[in-house]
């Protein structure tokens, strides 16, 4: 009696519940679209929830208000566990609306936004639960998923390819149980006998589904053979493909197939520049720094009018690693003026995303190498010119500790130097232009510096003029570049494009400062990134602390974050940085007594899951509503659909005026239109009777309801009276048994 009991439970557990868990399942994979934006106190709210939907959905076959109930109490529960909530006690008065208003007010904006995210999660599994209760229905479920998946998958900078194969095997298991479950109806006898073996059943199952499950999950990628349409139709507008490669990346497609990396927007190639790209975020590195900086990679000095090329055979000596009282200090070409004031800046760097790094990303310039982790560390070198610190071939990097020393800007000192045209570096590539550059370029130049006596000022006017004459985006409008094929990226985009990014502002400021006389140079590297502890404290309400005016901390460092800037070279002073594109601002030490400006990077370098301030105020009020009303209409729709009395008053206005007999009639239309579907074909010679005569000696299981349902029809189609509502019942109840079973 207890091993019947046993089975019964299992047989109820899977073929009733089960169900619940593979679209709780399905819900677990499509909520990873939202990575980038949830915070991770988010996730894991969340991940409770339905830890707590799981066991409540295989505990309780019924009862689904008792359900509802504990799931939303396990979400209040969750916020209170993983979030600093403030409990202000009860209202002054019940009796006093105000009062009441208020207690409810605050105290439901603690629990925002998590209460409605875990809400519309919990909502979803139940509604997809819902919705594949029948075959069609969990077909249309797993593929609008998967179609979710592969869209989200394409357009963002997100690798779900696993998510997806955890939704087909979902979506198989689910096919699996819903087969069983039409046995069990429509084939007792059988049912049983196989129930009495259930290894023979799931033993197949489970092998086939693990199959293509470790299929998806372990095989690795294979070359692209068809595009999907979105590439197709913008390859054919003429246009660049934007991927998801961080500042200034851009998928380059070439006539051989080959295509730049889509991983990181630093290691893209660099003589063709333009196009549009979506922002990735990412990490790549954490920087532990006693200094706000840039972080420098490399540096580029010929510019072709397409993008930037490298000085052929530089210098390059071994980067010794060390403390450095022990290692020589890295020489700089050429050396600084004696009493130039710098200021010491340690790094402390930890990558963060796998690949091999072409250089070293620092503060610049960098002064010695302490510590390196790395599989090629006696392949470093440093190019002495260009401030580099690289390997002849990319190497993986685990983590390094370097110093810089960084120049102190002195904007006065620098107003007062005299041109460098006597300098004992090699101008020339500085000053390098190709010869098919439009002379509107250099007039324009020309235009914007007119007046100004020192090289400083004309460098900060160009930089002043870039900033704000061209707005930023990430997107711009290539079409409007009339030529191209070739024509000059900088005349396109100061004269018809009139829009972009760091490459944009970065080359065309470099151009111009060439076009004037100003040694100029083109740097690509990192933005600062951001600070997750600052974040922190705005999120959580943290005490208002004086920021370092060092920028001292730890940053984190996006693909978002890979950027270009320029630097122009003074006499003595050394290569100094420029900042052109609209919406940043490069940190430099200052001299004491002036203030560091903070910086004002683009709203587009930071997501919303890091913008996260918990500012306590109503705005979420109008969308917390109309989500409330939503999930009220679909729970009413839930309801209304499982109750039998809102059936019956929905039957009731939907055939009134009609009477019984009628109603029969089109019954019976209905069930032969279903059991057409379901593959019982009537032929056009036979009548009614013939046909239910047919179906009945086929399926000897369902005779006594085939039988009854023709009775009852013949009743309603033959009778002289209008009929009573017992024979609708009837046939209602014969009909419903024919459609279980098949």
């Amino acid at each position: 009696m207890k091993l019947r009991v046993s089975g019964q439970f299992w047989r109820r557990l899977v073929l009733e519940r089960l169900h619940r868990i593979l679209a709780l399942v399905i819900v677990l994979q499509l909520i990873q679209c939202f990575s980038d934006y949830w915070w991770e106190e988010t996730y894991s709210i969340i991940y409770g929830v339905l830890t707590v939907t799981a066991v409540t959905e295989l505990l309780m076959s019924r009862l689904f208000g008792i359900r509802i109930v504990v799931q939303i109490a396990s979400i209040i529960g969750m916020i209170l566990w993983k979030m600093p909530v403030e409990w202000r006690g009860w209202p002054e008065s019940w009796r006093s609306w105000g009062n009441i208003g208020d207690f409810i007010s605050f105290h439901a904006s603690e629990l925002h936004p998590f209460f409605e995210l875990a809400l519309g999660v919990v909502a979803a599994v139940h509604v997809l639960a819902w919705l594949g209760t029948r075959r069609v229905g969990a077909i249309i479920v797993v593929v609008l998923s998967i179609a979710v998946m592969a869209t989200v998958d394409s357009f963002f900078p997100l690798e779900l390819w696993h998510n997806i194969a955890w939704i087909v095997t979902a979506g198989l298991a689910w096919l699996v149980i819903l087969h069983l479950r039409q046995l069990q109806v429509r084939h007792p006898d059988s049912w049983e006998a196989m129930a009495e073996r259930p290894l023979d059943i799931a033993f197949p199952a489970v092998i086939i589904i693990t199959i293509v499950l470790l299929a998806g999950v372990l095989m690795p990628r294979a070359p692209v053979i068809l595009e999907d349409p979105y590439t197709i139709w913008t390859e054919a507008q003429g246009r660049e493909v934007p991927v998801f490669s961080g500042e200034g990346g851009v998928q380059k497609v070439s006539s051989s197939g080959s295509k730049g990396s889509s991983l990181s927007g630093y290691s893209r190639d660099d003589r063709k520049i333009g196009g549009g790209f979506q922002f990735d975020y990412s990490p790549v590195m954490t920087i532990t720094t006693s200094q706000r900086s840039y972080w420098r990679g490399e540096t580029k000095t010929i510019y072709t009018g397409k993008g930037w090329g490298d000085l052929k055979n530089p210098e390059l000596v071994p980067a010794g690693i060390g403390d450095p009282e022990d290692v020589p200090t890295l020489e700089l070409t050429p050396p600084r003026a004696e009493g130039l004031k710098t200021v010491e800046v340690v790094q402390t760097v930890k990558i963060e995303r796998k690949g091999k790094l072409p250089v070293l990303f620092a503060a610049g310039p960098v002064s010695s190498v302490i510590e390196l982790k790395s599989d090629n560390n006696n392949g470093l070198r440093w190019n002495p010119l260009e401030w580099e610190l690289r390997w002849g071939k990319s190497s993986t990097v685990q983590s390094y500790s370097v110093v810089s020393q960084v120049a102190v800007l002195d904007e006065k000192a620098l107003r007062e130097l005299a041109p460098s045209s006597g300098s004992s570096l090699d101008l020339a590539p500085y000053l390098q232009l190709p010869d098919s550059l439009p002379e509107r370029v250099r007039d324009l130049a020309k235009e914007q510096t007119n007046g100004l006596t020192n090289d400083y000022d004309r460098a900060k006017k160009l930089e002043q003029y870039l900033k704000e004459t061209f707005p930023y985006t990430n997107t711009p409008d290539v079409t409007r570049q009339t030529n191209r094929t070739n024509g000059d990226i900088v005349d396109a985009f100061l004269f018809e494009i009139q829009e972009g990014y760091c490459d944009y502002f970065s080359t065309s400021f470099v151009v111009m400062a060439r076009s004037i006389g100003l040694p100029t140079r083109w740097v690509k590297g990192y933005s600062t990134g951001y600070d997750p502890s600052v974040l922190e404290r705005a999120r959580f309400g943290g005490p208002d602390e004086a920021p370092d005016p060092t920028g001292a901390g730890t940053y984190t460092v996006r693909n978002a974050d890979a950027h270009s800037w320029a630097e122009v070279y003074f006499e003595g002073y050394g290569w100094i940085p420029f900042e052109p594109t609209s919406g940043f601002s490069v940190p430099q030490p200052l001299p004491e007594g002036e203030v560091l400006q903070p910086s004002t990077e683009v709203v587009e370098e930071v997501t919303p899951a890091e913008t996260g301030t918990v500012e306590k105020n109503k705005d979420w009020i109008v969308p917390a509503g109309a989500l409330g009303v939503v999930l009220i209409i679909v729970a009413i729709v839930f309801v209304g659909y499982r109750s039998k009395r809102a059936k019956k008053l929905w039957d009731r206005i939907r055939h009134k005026g009609s009477t019984p007999n009628q109603r029969v009639v089109r019954e019976m239309e209905k069930l032969l239109s279903f059991l057409q579907r379901q593959g019982l074909r009537r032929e056009s010679h036979e009548t009614i009777r013939e046909t239910f005569n047919r179906w009945g000696n086929k399926f000897s299981s369902l005779r006594n309801e085939f039988d009854g349902a023709l009775t009852t029809f013949e009743k309603a189609r033959y009778g002289h009276d209008n009929g009573n509502s017992q024979l609708l019942h009837e046939f209602t109840d014969v009909a419903t048994k024919i459609r279980k079973a098949l």
